[in-house]
């Protein structure tokens, strides 16, 4: 079993909801997500908030973008909650970074953020990954699956 399919039944056997906010990636998350088999027992939904307008529209508050930007631990926890809140789910992911090719908001190519809400635990994890854009995108999406994973299972 892979540790996409172990994600899914984790969550399924503890009658979990997962909803995802993507910046960076895109929606392959959600996409990678519903491509397993039996995603739509805990799967409710997901946002793509790419911009910062976007982002304030789904809950971010325009004050955290501001004093600290979109890449940023701040931002991803708010991502996360968010999008918890508006799906009514108790686990949800968020993922912002800079898949490249060009610095942004003085942050290197390659620097992401990982926000989890488990009930009212709210966790956040800044990895610096390495490659080309699409390289970067599925190294944040894999890492995702396996920490969010890791967090149910109180690692």
């Amino acid at each position: 079993m892979s540790f996409y399919d172990e994600l899914l039944e984790e969550l399924a056997s503890r009658n979990y909801t997962l909803s995802v906010m993507e910046s960076l990636t895109g929606g392959l998350f959600a996409s990678t997500f519903v491509s397993l088999t039996g995603a739509s027992r805990v799967f409710k939904g997901g946002i793509i908030a790419y911009s910062s307008d976007a982002k304030v529209a789904n809950g971010v508050k325009d004050e955290t973008i501001q004093k600290f930007g979109t890449i940023s631990n701040e931002c991803v926890k708010e991502m996360a909650l968010a999008v918890s809140n508006k799906f009514n789910t108790n686990v949800s992911i968020a993922f912002t970074g800079n898949a490249g090719p060009e610095t942004q908001e003085n942050k290197n190519v390659g620097l992401v953020f990982i926000g989890i809400r488990i009930g009212e635990k709210l966790h956040s994890f800044e990895i610096q990954l390495k490659g080309d854009r699409d390289k970067i995108r599925k190294d944040c999406v894999d890492l995702g699956f396996k920490i969010l994973l890791d967090k149910l299972r109180g690692k």
